[in-house]
């Protein structure tokens, strides 16, 4: 009886609310593609000079790898709520703990990505404007998103991915002048150890492809293995791009300096001798990106929790803690190191640990699962 009312309840929700493959991988670009196209590119470059791109390469081998431990969990729980799922197989003490973990987790997520958007903004072009007002604005435009549907949230993210993406090939193409890919050479001047140092900065966002698990009830059809390769190749190449772009347009030396090497790779672009200063179009980038991966980090929040009275609560005690988080009076230097050396790792161990311990459950529970399909 317990399997019947599950089923049920995910088929209200997919006719509901639901999106499709196709539309949830678009998501999952956008949103971490914010983190492999912006956050990890300093930290890569530091850690592993010109030979960042190696360490970007290595990961995706590694990241396949881990993928088809994602894919055997979804398959064992068969696409549904996997907080649900936990709660009717493993009981409520585990589901309540892994929601709790979750949400301090995105919670965290969102205001790393809230404290990094506003940085930009006020070393770029609002220097004067009060970092208050503009982390209340934007947080408070996140959280109207979240409380709407995953439908209208992937529908928003498929228009502001198009430009992005149009954008990106835009600078890509348009400094094609000033990129000199012998700055590549030589390969592994310093060894292997500094490409190993540096894959748990790529891996930090990789990781993030556990989305497909938290949002799997939301999908009209059950996924492939196909949709976990291809998002991450694609993300990889999220990485490649502007990874790249730095090294042969700035140098590695130089790249390892810069706090948002992208954003300056923005500043060398021209249209001839009379256009320039085009780079008000990497702001469109940056908002875009950070307004549908905030907005998804807390909408899955606010997702895994069972009572609808509840959640309107929940947003808004995400909200006030993403604002508080972001705006910790602390040097951009000495958040620099802690985004580096604490929370990029952590992420990677966490993340990693979570999927190992989901699959560890989906296995001991797999002839509870079939004694139940049974009756």
């Amino acid at each position: 009886m317990l399997k019947i009312s599950i089923i049920k309840e995910v088929i209200t929700i997919k006719s509901s609310d639901s999106i499709s493959n196709l539309q949830l991988v678009l998501l999952i670009i956008t949103v971490t593609g914010l983190n492999n196209h912006v956050f990890i590119i300093s930290p890569l470059i530091q850690t592993a000079g010109r030979d960042a791109w190696l360490a970007v390469f290595v990961t995706l081998i590694l990241i396949l790898l881990w993928c088809l431990l994602l894919f055997y969990i979804h398959r064992k729980v068969n696409g549904e709520h996997i907080f649900k799922w936990l709660r009717g197989y493993a009981g409520s003490w585990v589901s309540n703990f892994f929601v709790f973990i979750i949400i301090l987790y995105f919670t965290i997520m969102a205001a790393v990505t809230l404290k990094e958007m506003i940085t930009f903004i006020n070393i770029t072009f609002l220097p004067e404007t009060p970092l208050f007002f503009l982390t209340l604005l934007f947080g408070f435009l996140c959280w109207f998103l979240a409380d709407t549907s995953l439908r209208t949230i992937s529908i928003i993210n498929a228009f502001l991915l198009f430009f992005i993406v149009i954008f990106g090939f835009f600078v890509a193409i348009g400094n094609f002048q000033f990129k000199n890919y012998s700055l590549l050479l030589p390969f592994l001047e310093h060894g292997y150890k500094p490409v190993m140092k540096s894959l748990i900065f790529q891996a930090s966002g990789m990781v993030e492809l556990i989305l497909f698990i938290f949002l799997q009830h939301k999908t009209e059809d059950p996924f492939r293995f196909r949709h976990f390769a291809v998002t991450a190749i694609l993300l990889t190449v999220l990485t490649l791009g502007p990874l790249i772009g730095a090294i042969v347009e700035f140098g590695p030396t130089e790249a390892s300096k810069q706090r948002f090497p992208p954003y300056e790779e923005w500043g060398l672009l021209s249209l001839g001798n009379y256009v320039e200063h085009v780079d008000f179009l990497s702001v469109y980038q940056w908002l875009s990106g950070t307004f549908i991966r905030i907005s998804l980090f807390v909408y899955v929040s606010k997702e895994i929790i069972p009572v609808e009275k509840s959640q309107r609560w929940l947003l808004i005690s995400i909200l006030v803690a993403i604002v508080i988080m972001a705006l910790v009076p602390i040097s951009d230097f000495k958040y620099s190191e802690i985004l580096k050396f604490v929370i990029l790792p952590a992420t990677v161990w966490f993340v990693l640990a979570l999927s190992i311990f989901l699959g560890f459950l989906v296995a001991i529970l797999k002839k509870r699962w079939r004694s139940t399909d049974v009756v």
